[in-house]
């Protein structure tokens, strides 16, 4: 008897792509995925998965992507203006819509203006995707419908909470730091203060998954679902590896074994 799961996937940046290989493990089991939410770069795979593809076009499809080339550059509302990337998801997903994919998806995005949730189960992919990974500071925000939308995950980047199945397999893509920041570097017996840079963006990006991290715990307390949950263990891959996708894969597939399904 065939198996069936909501499922989420949370994200970090380049992490993302450790999901792939999760999806192929699944469909390797027989399992049937009835539902499906997310938020940021996960609603890329998410929506390729909702629409029909299975973990080995997803893969070619993110082999096929030079992230970096996508870059353009803003520093008006946000670093970066992240058209390139549209333009290369509207390749993929032409003008299809959410309510058109064959497994119902809720991608989550932030109303900046009213500080509100927004759960799109309707709309246009390539415009919920760029509204759901417009990152605080660093992406210009995405406009829809006359409103003006951000990354998700300053709330809840784990959304277990929208789905309706009651079973559910939940996959975080955060790595808990555990050992000190280092503030001096030793060069030739001399101690060095490390670079004022590189120390204050350490201290905020473990800010940032502290705080990922206790949305996490929120979301796994949903009251009434049996949540199958799996944080992979990253090793030396970090959020800036886009360009590692191989080895993000081979991890996925081996880590996904850990899921009690």
């Amino acid at each position: 008897m065939q198996k069936k799961y909501g499922l989420v996937l949370g994200w970090w940046a380049a992490r993302w792509l450790v999901h792939i290989w999760i999806l192929k493990y699944l469909e390797e089991k027989n399992i049937e995925i009835t539902e499906i939410s997310g938020t940021s770069m996960w609603a890329i795979i998410a929506s390729l998965f909702a629409i029909w593809m299975n973990s080995e076009e997803i893969k070619n499809f993110a082999k096929s992507i030079n992230f970096f080339s996508l870059a353009d550059f803003d520093f008006k509302t946000g670093l970066l203006k992240w058209k390139k990337i549209e333009k290369k998801l509207a390749e993929i997903f032409w003008d299809k819509k959410i309510e058109d994919c064959k497994i119902p998806l809720k991608i989550v995005a932030t109303n900046i203006e009213t500080s509100q949730i927004k759960i799109f189960t309707t709309w246009k992919i390539v415009d919920v995707i760029r509204a759901s990974i417009s990152l605080p500071w660093i992406f210009v925000p995405k406009e829809i419908d006359w409103e003006s939308y951000i990354d998700w995950w300053i709330m809840m980047n784990l959304p277990i909470e929208i789905l309706s199945p009651k079973n559910i397999i939940a996959i975080s893509a955060l790595k808990i730091n555990s050992w000190k920041i280092i503030k001096e570097n030793k060069f030739l017996w001399i101690n060095f203060k490390t670079w004022f840079f590189k120390n204050n963006y350490e201290i905020i990006k473990r800010s940032v998954i502290l705080m990922m991290k206790v949305n996490e715990d929120n979301s796994l307390k949903t009251p009434e679902k049996n949540i199958s949950f799996l944080r992979p263990e990253f090793w030396n891959l970090d959020i800036i590896h886009f360009n590692k996708v191989d080895e993000f894969i081979e991890l996925g597939y081996k880590q996904a074994e850990k899921i009690d399904i």
